[in-house]
Order: structure tokens, then C-alpha cells, then sequence
């Protein structure tokens, strides 16, 4: 015997929070705005700490050139990730500060 039967599938939303995973700029990022001063071939580094001053394009280092003494006698140029970690590591010892946001 034959018995017909109806399934009915009930969705469920879920709604727990998504899961923030640690940037991994390494893999997004391909080239970076880097500062240099061309007499002494020395990269700019952050007044407090150090670090390379890396930004991430040339409309976020531009902006700084207008409150940085410093940046303004330097030669601004776009280099490779690759390249900005080996400057890094050479001058700094591996450390470097991103800026990602406009000064102003």
C-alpha cells in the first residue's frame, strides 16, 4: 500500500555574528606609497616609534606632506610589498606603521 506523504523543510536563519579574521595584507595589498630622502637613501620612519611610514596609496601620503616637515623634503614613490618589507627589515628592523586614513 501507497501512503502519500507531505515533508515540509523549515529554514532556519541563523544569526550569529559573522567571524572577523585578522587582515592578511600580505595577500591584498600589492604596492604601498613609500617616502625616501634622496641624499641619504633612508626611508621615512614615525616620529615615535620608528617604523617605516608605509601608506597605502599616494592620495594618503600626499596628505600628509601637508603637516610633515619631513615628508616634504622626500621623494615619494610606489614600491611593491615585497620590496617595502625588505626596506623594512633593513632599516627598522622589520617594523612598519600602515597609515590607511587621510591626515585630514
Amino acid at each position: 500500500m501507497y501512503i502519500p506523504v507531505k515533508i515540509f523543510y523549515k529554514r532556519y536563519i541563523n544569526n550569529a555574528d559573522p567571524e572577523l579574521y585578522p587582515v592578511d595584507y600580505d595577500n591584498m595589498i600589492s604596492d604601498v606609497w613609500l617616502y625616501v630622502n634622496p641624499l641619504t637613501g633612508k626611508h621615512a620612519k614615525t616620529t615615535n616609534s620608528g617604523h617605516l611610514a608605509v601608506f597605502i596609496n599616494e592620495k594618503i601620503g600626499r596628505s600628509y606632506e601637508t603637516v610633515s616637515t619631513a615628508l616634504s623634503g622626500m621623494i615619494g614613490y610606489r614600491a611593491s610589498w615585497d620590496e617595502m618589507i625588505d626596506i623594512a627589515s633593513k632599516q627598522t628592523g622589520g617594523s612598519y606603521e600602515l597609515f590607511t586614513n587621510h591626515y585630514n
